[in-house]
């Protein structure tokens, strides 16, 4: 029998987010009725907790998640180098985004249309960089995160990664992580939570994402599974 893989369930989960809040962004604006300032800023909350999730993401990758990869497979130096090069990337574009949502809370119905096309052609910018982002992370790192790095070193990485998140990190980030989850991957991420902090998942931190999600344009938009 083949050796057993590292578990990615949380990577990978990350990457679903990814691959589902972006467009998911571009859904909801469209959804959004002219100069509503309240559902623009309810979206820029809701965006501004995805972009603080992708900000750690990458920041994580970067510090504690690669120095593993590359010890196990440093033939993956220069894949690094270009993920890397990558993330700065990105942070431009998530700029430009929180911009544009910022000047779309103050805009009136004049323009309106004009502003939020803008702004949706941002967004679709995004996700096509993104996804190619996430292919190289897929193909070169995901591999050997698997199955070279050793069982043990895959233990202390996870627990390194643990003790990074904060308190905070843990209420508002991963809520919105859950839930792109299916049944299998929701009852790993709740089974790695201690079981106070499990306990008020289920019943404050997850009830109140839900009740964020329900007031953004569009309300809890159909969420078919994207690969």
């Amino acid at each position: 029998m083949p050796d057993a893989k590292n578990d990615m369930t949380g990577f990978l989960l990350t990457h679903e987010l990814i691959r589902t809040a972006v467009p998911e962004l571009s859904e909801r604006l469209a959804a959004t009725a002219p100069a509503d300032r309240e559902a623009v800023l309810r979206l820029r909350r809701w965006w501004g907790l995805f972009a603080a999730i992708l900000d750690r993401h990458h920041e994580v990758e970067d510090r504690l998640v690669w120095p593993v990869a590359i010890a196990a497979a440093p033939g993956l130096a220069d894949a690094v180098a270009e993920i890397e090069a990558q993330h700065d990337g990105l942070d431009a574009h998530l700029e430009q985004i929180a911009t544009g949502l910022d000047a779309l809370s103050g805009a009136g119905a004049e323009g309106w249309a004009a502003a939020v096309g803008a702004l949706r052609r941002q967004v679709d910018v995004l996700a096509a960089v993104m996804e190619e982002h996430l292919l190289l992370e897929e193909r070169t790192m995901v591999p050997a995160l698997e199955s070279a790095v050793t069982p043990a070193a895959f233990a202390e990485l996870g627990a390194a990664l643990a003790r990074d998140h904060s308190p905070g990190s843990m209420a508002t980030e991963m809520p919105m992580v859950v839930a792109h989850a299916d049944p299998v991957q929701r009852e790993v991420m709740l089974s790695r939570m201690p079981e106070p902090v499990r306990s008020r998942f289920t019943a404050e931190w997850e009830p109140r994402y839900r009740e964020l999600v329900a007031s953004l344009p569009g309300g809890a938009l159909p969420r078919g599974r994207r690969g």
